[in-house]
Parts: structure tokens; sequence; C-alpha cells
């Protein structure tokens, strides 16, 4: 055997011992990948880490991004087919949510695929917000391309708009959680503390399955993939806010599922 493959198996052999990350496990590359985390010192490179958490499963890197007093307004349309901003999420609903789609929860299993690309080139702007000062406030907004496949059968298709409202370090609501671990105020790292949903499901209104999945396995699909050879798949379009729902947990998603179930305005029924 070469001496490179013998290297190779020894350093895979004390990585399964010591319980690391192992990069030599072809199946382990699909879950995480293995570069490195962008760094949170400007207002556009902490969205990219936010987008980089979502490509490589990273919890632990998401927890360090949003500020204690973190919200996340929903998209969603009321009655008459108006948005409205109403807060679906805080701090511990975004990383809880998050780890549910990443790591798989009592309710659902996790995400099989998860692609999420934002804008190339992302552009900071000043926070408009009454009070809030460029040097420590600034907004990013990007285009939002977002499949979930949740099985062979399924994906979730999230397209449209994300605004973020950033927060400097030496000016942001640190969690204590974080600040008990040595996190204390940076003026070299910026914070997410607000993200406006611009993502919009075509035909949410009045579509009529909801978020009803197709079986895996079945072969009637809504919407199928273009090779005839191809598993089939169920291509679903919904909101940022939706996918959420799906993935929630707690209260959080009795609270969602509530406001989905059957005879509400939209008609939806709740995520299955």
């Amino acid at each position: 055997m070469p001496r490179i493959f013998r290297l190779a198996l020894a350093a895979s052999a004390v990585l399964a011992l010591a319980g690391c990350f192992n990069p030599f496990n072809p199946q382990i590359l699909t879950e995480r990948v293995t570069s490195a985390a962008p760094s949170p010192t400007t207002p556009q490179n902490a969205v990219r880490l936010f987008e980089w958490c979502w490509k490589n499963r990273g919890v632990e890197e998401y927890k360090e991004l949003f500020t204690a007093d973190y919200v996340f307004l929903s998209g969603a349309l009321d009655s008459a087919g108006n948005q409205t901003r109403e807060i679906q999420a805080r701090r511990d609903d975004e990383v809880q949510t998050a780890e549910n789609m990443f790591l798989g929860s009592a309710e659902r299993a996790p995400a099989a695929d998860i692609k999420l690309n934002f804008d190339r080139n992302l552009i900071p702007f000043p926070d408009t917000r009454a009070g809030k000062t460029p040097k420590w406030h600034q907004t990013v907004r990007t285009s939002v391309n977002l499949k979930v496949s949740l099985d062979e059968s399924n994906v979730l298709e999230v397209t449209g708009f994300a605004l973020f409202y950033l927060v400097r370090g030496d000016s942001a609501a640190i969690p204590a959680e974080l600040i008990s671990r040595g996190f204390k105020p940076d003026s070299l790292r910026w914070w997410i503390e607000r993200w406006e949903d611009e993502t919009l499901a075509e035909g949410l209104v009045a579509r009529p399955d909801g978020m009803r999945l197709k079986p895996a396995g079945s072969r009637i699909a809504r919407r199928t993939s273009a090779s005839p050879t191809a598993t089939s798949l169920t291509t679903i379009p919904v909101t940022m806010g939706e996918l959420k729902r799906y993935y929630g947990s707690g209260s959080f998603l009795r609270a969602a599922q509530a406001a989905a179930a059957p005879g509400d305005a939209r008609g939806a029924s709740p995520p299955r």
C-alpha cells in the first residue's frame, strides 16, 4: 500500500477514535463542507457568515450571529392579500429552527440538502430607522435563492429578497450565554439585529395544497424533474416564514401551525 494512503487511513482512524470531524469520510463531507467560516468584521461579512452557516450546517457559528434582541419579521399576507410585518421569531426561535433543519429534531429529520445563494456583491447601506446611526447601524439587502430538499421526492424553494439590519459589536445587545463565553463589545464584529422576509411563494394566497408533501417514492408530482430517468420531484414554492414554520418547534411551532390550520384566510393546511 502506498505510504500516502497508509497515512490517510491512520489519520482517519485517529480522528474516528477521538470523535472529531473526519475529512476522509465522504458521507460526512456531504453534511458539512470544510470551507473556512467568514469573520463578521463588516456588515456584508456578517451576512456572508449567515449564508455559510446554512450551506455548512454551522449551528455553533449561527448562535454567534444574532443579538439578544434579534427579531425575524415575516413577509406573510393577510386575508386581503396585503403584506404584513409580524414578529415570527426571536433569537432562541431562530437558532432552534436552524438546528432542527441542519441536524434534525424529534419532529423532523434534517434537511437532505440545503442550497442557499445570496448576491455575489453585498452592499451595506445606512440604517435609516429613527435613532440609528450609520457608524453603528447598517442594512444589507440581498436576493435569496434557496432550495431545501426534504427527501428524494420533495424540495421547498424560496425566492425573493432578505433585508438584514446589522449592528456593530460595541453597540449590540450581546446574548448572556455568549457573554459568559467571553464575548464582549467589539467594534470589529457585526451582529444581525433584525431580518425582514421579502420572499413570496408563487400562488401563496390560493395555493390549494398548502404545504402537503408527496410521499417519498411517489411518481405523481406537480412539478417534475426534466430527466425522465431521474427521481420525480415535487418542488413547492414557499416563503422563508413557511420554511421556518416547517422546521420550527415548541410553542413557536404550535402558534405558527394554528395560524395555518384548515379554514384560515389563506386556506392552507399545516405542514405534513
